[in-house]
C-alpha cells in the first residue's frame, strides 16, 4: 500500500467517524430542546408559517434549520446542551436573530419571536404600543455638585435594529419615560437648547422588561457656566468678592 493510499483512507476514515459524531449530536437521546413560535408585529399577533428557523450551537457553530407550523411554531429537539442563537427568515419579511439562549441538558427553553413584513411603515402603530412591550426610562441630570434635573430635554430612543425613533421630553423633575417599545437594542440622546448634546451607551431591553437610565447634560461652555458647576455657588460668590475688593483697590 503506498503513502498516499493509506493517507486516503485515514481521510474517509476521520470524515466517517465525524458524520457518526455528528449524527449522534443531531438528535441525542435525551438531549436539549429548543423550541417557540414565530409572530408578525401586528396588535392581532398572527403566527406566520413556513419561516426558516436556524438555531445555532455558538460554541461549535452547528446549524439546525426548522420550519414553522401553520400555527407559526417551531421546534427541535435532541440537541446538546449550550448556548444557542436563533435566527429566522422568510421571503417578503425583515430577518431576524433573537438573544442567544442557554439549555440544559434535557431541557427545554421556549422563545417568541416577532417579524415585521418588508414594506411596513416604521410608524407602524401596533410596534410604537406594544401591550405588555418594554420599558426605557430615567433621567437627565446636570453635572453641577447638586446634580440639578433639567427638564424639558428631548429624549430620542432609537430602535437600532429598525431604526425607528420615539421622542419624550423630561419633566420637572428630569424624568422621561417611553413604554410599549418592542425587546431589542437602544440607543439613547438626548438635546436641549443651552446644553451640549449627549449619545448614552446603546442598552437592551427584553420583551416586558424595565431598563433605567440616567444621563448628565453640560451647559455649553464660558466662564460664567464654567465656574458654576465647577465650583458651585459658594465659590462663585467668593470669587465675585475677590473681583470687587480688587477692582476697589485699584481704584
Amino acid at each position: 500500500m503506498t503513502r498516499l493510499s493509506l493517507i486516503l483512507l485515514i481521510v474517509v476514515y476521520m470524515c466517517m467517524s465525524v458524520s457518526i459524531v455528528i449524527a449522534q449530536e443531531e438528535d441525542a437521546v435525551g438531549g436539549a430542546t429548543v423550541k417557540g413560535e414565530v409572530i408578525d408585529t401586528s396588535a392581532q399577533q398572527n403566527p406566520i408559517a413556513g419561516v426558516t428557523v436556524t438555531i445555532v450551537n455558538s460554541a461549535t457553530g452547528k446549524e439546525y434549520t426548522v420550519k414553522t407550523d401553520k400555527n407559526g411554531a417551531y421546534e427541535k429537539k435532541g440537541l446538546p446542551a449550550g448556548r444557542y442563537m436563533i435566527g429566522v427568515s422568510k421571503p417578503g419579511y425583515s430577518e431576524r436573530v433573537g438573544r442567544p439562549k442557554v439549555v440544559a441538558a434535557g431541557g427545554e427553553v421556549f422563545d417568541k419571536i416577532k417579524m415585521r413584513k418588508k414594506g411596513i411603515a416604521a410608524v407602524d402603530a401596533a410596534q410604537e404600543d406594544i401591550v405588555g412591550g418594554a420599558t426605557i426610562k430615567g433621567e437627565v441630570i446636570d453635572l453641577s455638585p447638586e446634580q440639578r434635573p433639567i427638564a424639558g430635554v428631548t429624549v430620542k430612543i432609537v430602535n437600532a435594529a429598525t431604526g425607528k425613533e420615539h421622542t419624550v421630553k423630561t419633566d420637572k423633575n428630569g424624568a422621561y419615560e417611553k413604554k410599549g417599545l418592542p425587546a431589542g437594542r437602544y440607543t439613547i440622546s438626548v438635546s436641549k437648547p443651552g446644553y451640549g448634546e449627549r449619545v448614552g451607551k446603546s442598552k437592551v431591553v427584553a420583551d416586558g422588561g424595565e431598563i433605567f437610565d440616567r444621563i448628565k447634560m453640560r451647559k455649553k461652555e464660558n466662564i460664567f457656566t464654567f465656574l458654576m458647576d465647577t465650583f458651585g455657588f459658594l465659590l462663585l460668590s467668593l470669587f465675585i468678592v475677590f473681583i470687587l475688593i480688587f477692582t476697589g483697590a485699584e481704584l
